[in-house]
This record gives C-alpha cells, sequence and structure tokens, in this order.
C-alpha cells in the first residue's frame, strides 16, 4: 500500500517509516523544508516538502496514497508563539480534510493519553476530554476532535492514545532527562512514586501496522501502554544506571510543585521569554499523577500484547545511548 507519514523526522513516525519500508510499503512523508532528512532519505521514503499549516502541501501529500499515519505533533509545556494550535489543531483539521477529500482508505491518528487531562488514576477510553490550560493538553483535545467530526463525514478513522512512549531518538523522555541528570537539573514529584505509563516505540508501531489496515479497528479508539505499573524513579534511575550516574534523590511534593511552576510560567511570560521555564505545570503533572491507562480495549479486541517491558527497553535505549 501506499501510505503517508506525517513527523517521519521526529520520533515516533521515524520508527513508523522504518516498519512500514521493512514491510514492503510504499511510503511518502510530509516534511518541512528545514528537517533533517538523512534517515528517511536513506530508507527510501519519498520525501513530500511542505508543511502541516499550508493546505496546499497537504493535498499535495495525500495525493494518490491509500492510507495516512498522523503522527507529527508539536509537543511542548511553553508555547508563546502559539506553534502547537497551528500545527495539533489547525493542520491535524486540513490534513483529515484533505484525506476526506481524496477518498483515504484509512487514517491513523496518533493522539494521547493527555486528552485525560491527568486525573491521577487508572482511566479508560471512555474517559472524558479534560482541558488543563496548557498548550499541548488543550490542543491534543481540540486536535482530536477535529478528526472525530471528519469521522462523521465519512473518514476512515482510528485513533490511538499512547502514553508515556520512549525508546531511541527519544527527545522528551530519554536525552531530555539525560541531559537534565547530567546537568544536575533532573528532579522528581513525590519521590517518582507515580506510575510512568511506559510503552517502548516499537510495541506502539506494531499496533499502527495493525490498525493501519482498513477493517481493522474502524471507528474506534485505543489507549497504548505496557501495562505494567512502573514508577518514575525506576524509569528514571535505570536511565542514570545506564550512563553511570547515581539516583536522582531531589524531589518536590506535588502540593508545591504545581503552584511553583504555575508561577515560573507567568514569569517567564511576563519577561517575554524564548525558552520554557525550568518547572512547569505540564512537568508537575506528567511526573506527579499516574499515567497508567486502561489497555483492555486493545488487548481485547485487537490482541495487543507489549513485548519490550523496561529491562528490555532500557537495555534497547543505553545501546543507542552508546552510539551516540
Amino acid at each position: 500500500m501506499k501510505s503517508l507519514v506525517t513527523g517521519a523526522t521526529g520520533f515516533i513516525g521515524s520508527h513508523l517509516a522504518e516498519a512500514l519500508v521493512a514491510a514492503g510499503d510504499d511510503v511518502r512523508a510530509l516534511v518541512r523544508p528545514t528537517s533533517d532528512v538523512a534517515h528517511l532519505y536513506r530508507l527510501g521514503v519519498e520525501l513530500c516538502p511542505g508543511d502541516l499549516t499550508d493546505a496546499a502541501s497537504v493535498e499535495r501529500a495525500v495525493d494518490g496514497v491509500e492510507r495516512v499515519f498522523h503522527c507529527a505533533a508539536v509537543v511542548t509545556d511553553w508555547d508563546p508563539q502559539g506553534l502547537s494550535q497551528a500545527v495539533n489543531v489547525e493542520g491535524a483539521g486540513l490534513l483529515a480534510e484533505a484525506a476526506l477529500r481524496a477518498g483515504v482508505r484509512k487514517f491513523v491518528h496518533v493522539s494521547s493519553t493527555e486528552v485525560y487531562g491527568h486525573p491521577d488514576a487508572f482511566v479508560s477510553e471512555d474517559a472524558p476530554y479534560r482541558y488543563r490550560g496548557w498548550p499541548y493538553c488543550n490542543t491534543k483535545i481540540d486536535g482530536e476532535k477535529r478528526i472525530w467530526e471528519a469521522h462523521q463525514r465519512g473518514l476512515p478513522v482510528t485513533v490511538l492514545r499512547p502514553a508515556t512512549v520512549y525508546g531511541p531518538r527519544s527527545e522528551s523522555v530519554v536525552v531530555e532527562f539525560v541531559n537534565l541528570m547530567k546537568d544536575g537539573q533532573m528532579l522528581l514529584i513525590d519521590r517518582g512514586c507515580k506510575t510512568a505509563g511506559l510503552c517502548y516505540v516499537s510495541d506502539l508501531v506494531e499496533l499502527m501496522l495493525q490498525v493501519g489496515r482498513p477493517e481493522v479497528g474502524l471507528g474506534r479508539v485505543y489507549n497504548v501502554a505496557d501495562g505494567t505499573h512502573t514508577t518514575w524513579a525506576e524509569f528514571v534511575n535505570g536511565l542514570a544506571a545506564l550512563i553511570g550516574l547515581p539516583p536522582v534523590r531531589f524531589s518536590l511534593p506535588r502540593r508545591l510543585a504545581y503552584p511553583l511552576g504555575w508561577l515560573m510560567e507567568r514569569w517567564a511570560a511576563l519577561r517575554g521569554a524564548g525558552h520554557r521555564p525550568l518547572l512547569t505545570r505540564m512537568a508537575v503533572e506528567f511526573l506527579g499523577t499516574h499515567q497508567a491507562a486502561s489497555i483492555d480495549r486493545a488487548q481485547r479486541e485487537l490482541g495487543f500484547a507489549p513485548r519490550v517491558l523496561l529491562e528490555e527497553g532500557l537495555q534497547r535505549v543505553g545501546e543507542w545511548l552508546s552510539k551516540q
């Protein structure tokens, strides 16, 4: 089949592109002119220059493809330029509308358990959306709504809501955490006792390939995680051991860290800061609330069985880090 992948130069999208090529797919990627496309070029992926915020380039990207995997997103807890709204909401809407007009056979949208708004509880797909006031949470909700609106008018959609995805090339929960630990700036919330809701990237990609088939999971939404209760302390300190650093000992209670994050955000906004503050509300909730989500539906309807759990996942991450 001919597949379009958005976000193919990013973490999840690059792993998906590899898997699609390995499966014999004809793969096209919508890529910004400034993106590093060396990896995709080596894979033999067709490169379609453009941007999700540009309707004309989105139309060109979907022309002639049978299915779309929408992985692209702005993942940030600090967005003074409003890029999250432009990409995660408006861009998702443009892509869904273009795919509907092009008559694609399947549209797989990568959402996030962030849409549940960090309820600090074990949640199923029936849990309601919950806006929290920071860019990633709010725009992932509104972007997903755009996808479902297109589905109501005939777009064949499956939505996946992964929790904390990690693996080689992960910037947010591997590279960033490692850099913070090296700089002595990594902290835990409530001693890292909350579940991280981990999902190794290859398990997510395998499920994406499955629901990418036109008849599978049509009109359904699925949480994606490894089904374990690994805590943030276990994950973070496992990373620390990989790079020869001691366990992270610095911790703040959530009840103190959340208002502190709010104050830091306000101060950064007043100063017109171009970079994120040291602590944000999203970061506090990410590390300080249970990220575990029920995968019962995916197990029951799709036979989903995560293969890579923490020990093997960290081993693979360590092998990748050693080559960097």
